[in-house]
């Protein structure tokens, strides 16, 4: 399993490093393509939890979802073809959250899949935006990960041209469980 922890002395050289130079500071936001602004905003707030940040013009909004602004314009943008897995968004979620947000999504009218793993410790599994724009649900530590399918890649686990649907925005309403 490959490893991605600094040591102390690496970090420590690291950020001595990028003291001397030119850097960011943190990561703002991704823009996205959406067929619909509105119906796009309302997913993005009211499915997977963001809260609206500007609404400016008809093609354009911005959601903020887990500390990151999603950009949605209908302008000059396309989305990626239906069964690539590059590009996509990802966001983090808790190992107690991991299958409850699965439901909720799917009782939410979003199409979902069978959960898998690379290396029996995370979770992972992709769903789409209205606009079939593609988001991973990402767990780096999950609880079931030992009794996931295993795979070095989506390819196997399932075709995301399947993860394709028309979502209704009533679906966005609370469903009773």
């Amino acid at each position: 399993m490959p490893s991605f922890t600094w040591s102390p002395e690496q970090i420590a050289a690291f950020e001595q490093k990028l003291a001397t130079r030119p850097h960011f500071c943190r990561f703002n936001h991704v823009s996205l393509f959406a067929k619909d602004v509105e119906l796009s905003t309302k997913f993005y707030a009211e499915v997977l939890g963001g809260r609206i940040v500007n609404q400016g013009t008809p093609n354009f909004a911005e959601v903020d979802v887990a500390g990151t602004i999603i950009g949605l314009s209908d302008v000059r943008g396309a989305v990626a073809a239906a069964d690539a897995e590059f590009p996509h968004i990802a966001f983090q979620i808790e190992s107690e959250h991991f299958f409850p947000m699965k439901k909720w999504l799917e009782d939410h009218g979003v199409k979902t899949h069978e959960p898998w793993t690379r290396h029996h410790v995370e979770g992972l599994m992709y769903f789409k935006d209205p606009s079939g724009n593609l988001i991973e649900m990402y767990c780096p530590k999950f609880e079931g990960a030992k009794d996931l399918q295993k795979s070095g890649t989506i390819i196997g686990v399932t075709d995301l041209a399947n993860l394709d649907y028309e979502w209704d925005a009533k679906l966005a309403e609370p469903v009773a469980s």
